[in-house]
C-alpha cells in the first residue's frame, strides 16, 4: 500500500527563480557598498589623527632631547618638504638631522611650507622653553590646533 501525498507533485522543480537570484545579489551589492563608504571615511579620520600624533611625537623627541641636554644644544623641529626635520641647534638644517617622513596630503592642505603655519620651533637646553607657536593641522574638512606655550608644553 502506496501513501501519496496530495501536495506532492511530480516533475516540479525545486530552487530559486533567476529574479530572486538578481535581487539577492543586488541587496548584497548595496550593504557592502555601504559598508566601504564607511570604512573610507574611517580611514581618512585615522589618517588625520595618525598625523597629528607624528607631529605631537616629533616635539615630544625633540623637547626631550632639549631637556636632556643632548649634545649640551638646543634642539628644535621645523618642515622641510617632505619631512619632519629634528634638528640640533637653534637653526633647522636637514642635513644631519633626523628626518620623520609627513603624509603629504595634509602636509600640502596645511600649508606647512609657509613658516607661519608650521613655524621653526626651538626648545631651549635643560629647560624645554620655547616660544609660544601654534600647528594648524587640516585635512580639508577638519582641522585641529596643536599648541606649544612658553614653557614647551604641547597642547592637542
Amino acid at each position: 500500500m502506496k501513501i501519496i501525498n496530495k501536495n506532492f507533485s511530480i516533475g516540479m522543480n525545486k530552487g530559486f527563480t533567476l529574479i530572486e537570484i538578481i535581487v539577492v545579489i543586488a541587496v548584497i551589492g548595496i550593504i557592502i557598498s555601504f559598508g566601504t563608504i564607511m570604512d573610507l571615511s574611517v580611514l581618512e579620520r585615522d589618517t588625520f589623527s595618525t598625523e597629528r600624533s607624528t607631529i605631537v611625537s616629533v616635539l615630544e623627541k625633540a623637547r626631550s632631547r632639549a631637556m636632556a641636554n643632548m649634545f649640551e644644544s638646543p634642539h628644535g623641529v621645523c618642515y622641510v618638504a617632505p619631512n619632519y626635520v629634528i634638528f640640533q641647534g637653534s637653526t633647522c638644517t636637514a642635513s644631519g638631522s633626523e628626518l620623520i617622513p609627513a603624509n603629504q596630503n595634509i602636509a600640502v592642505l596645511s600649508d606647512f611650507t609657509n613658516p607661519a603655519k608650521f613655524p621653526t620651533i626651538v626648545f631651549t637646553q635643560l629647560s624645554g622653553n620655547t616660544t609660544g607657536s601654534t600647528i594648524v593641522l587640516t585635512d580639508g574638512v577638519k582641522s585641529s590646533n596643536i599648541e606649544i606655550n612658553n614653557e614647551g608644553t604641547i597642547n592637542w
